[in-house]
């Protein structure tokens, strides 16, 4: 029941998932606690945390990883730390997510666990990505797709595959970026990992983007759009949503634009997921600059600095402090 739960959170049917999770925590409960709970209820909360409800998973993380510890469950508490490390990183707090990713990394370095430690350098990864610290985070990726490789992990190697696509746009080698989306793809279809190809899809909408490729763009979004609303996933529909208000800036529809970014910013608000509504704000600023209404625009632009200073994402950072000093010097004096 557990492992076809966590097939379904990944795929069409996280509600299913969550029902299927929920049964197999009540029969494990009403026995005497084991490993296999403390690992049930971290896929319980790992599905919610997928839909953006890291308030839900928090204390599901909470409770397995007490249960790991009164166990002497060591792999429990590795994957139970990594997991509120996740929590962490997605509300901005990055100092303590990185002590609790070292935590956990120290824990799976002990018990051996490949996998974990291939986790926890992606993730490392991740946080690297967003301080603008590229060469540490392409590091951080190809130790943990190594490890990946190692164990034969195609979820994994899904997922850092895509993360190196990231890092690649962000350096401007889009031909080498979508080579790695494309073998990223290639692995979450071959598993039927939606949740994956969703993402992976929005990514490479906002390659196309960059490229001026918009109708290929849109047929991308449309494709995240799609798979968001099948599994019922708000926050991936509001990514979405922002790269579709991209498109529509782009071609010079602004006020389509804002409505479009206004809707991602209601999907997106019940996300924890502050890089998220940050991204948005910013979209949000660029479309009502856009349409000359530059005092809303620097409003929403300084909301996203916050976040992003916060996280330390310099070149967020940067982007912001640049579209404010424009708009600063064309307000008349």
């Amino acid at each position: 029941m557990a492992e076809l739960a966590r097939s379904a959170g990944l795929g069409d049917a996280p509600d299913a998932a969550l029902e299927w999770n929920r049964q197999a925590i009540e029969l494990l409960s009403s026995a005497e606690e084991t490993p296999l709970l403390a690992d049930v209820l971290r896929w319980q909360g790992s599905v919610l945390m997928h839909r953006g409800q890291a308030a839900d998973a928090e204390p599901l993380y909470r409770r397995s990883l007490e249960l790991a510890e009164g166990l002497g469950y060591d792999r429990g508490r590795a994957h139970g730390l990594n997991c509120l490390a996740l929590v962490s990183q997605r509300r901005g707090d990055l100092s303590t997510a990185i002590a609790l990713y070292n935590d956990a990394a120290a824990i799976a370095e002990r018990c051996d666990d490949q996998r974990l430690l291939g986790m926890i350098q992606q993730n490392l990864g991740i946080l690297a990505d967003m301080r603008g610290e590229r060469t540490r985070a392409r590091i951080h990726y190809w130790w943990s797709l190594h490890l990946f490789e190692e164990t034969k992990d195609g979820e994994g190697m899904t997922w850092v595959l895509n993360n190196l696509g990231l890092v690649d746009a962000a350096d401007g080698k889009f031909d080498v970026a979508e080579r790695q989306y494309n073998r990223a793809l290639s692995l979450a279809l071959e598993r039927g990992d939606l949740l994956a190809e969703g993402v992976i899809e929005e990514n490479r909408a906002d390659l196309r983007i960059q490229r001026g490729e918009l109708n290929d763009a849109v047929r991308s979004i449309n494709r995240a759009l799609a798979i968001a609303e099948q599994r019922g996933d708000a926050p991936r529909r509001a990514a979405a949503l922002k790269l579709r208000a991209v498109c529509e800036r782009h071609r010079e529809d602004v006020s389509l634009a804002i409505d479009t970014l206004r809707l991602a910013m209601k999907f997106g608000s019940g996300a924890d997921d502050a890089m998220l509504r940050a991204e948005i704000l910013f979209e949000l600023g660029d479309a009502l600059a856009a349409s000359s209404d530059v005092s809303g625009a620097r409003d929403v632009w300084s909301r996203a600095l916050d976040v992003f200073e916060r996280v330390g994402a310099k070149a967020w950072i940067t982007r912001v402090r640049e579209r404010m000093g424009v708009a600063d010097s064309r307000e008349p004096s």
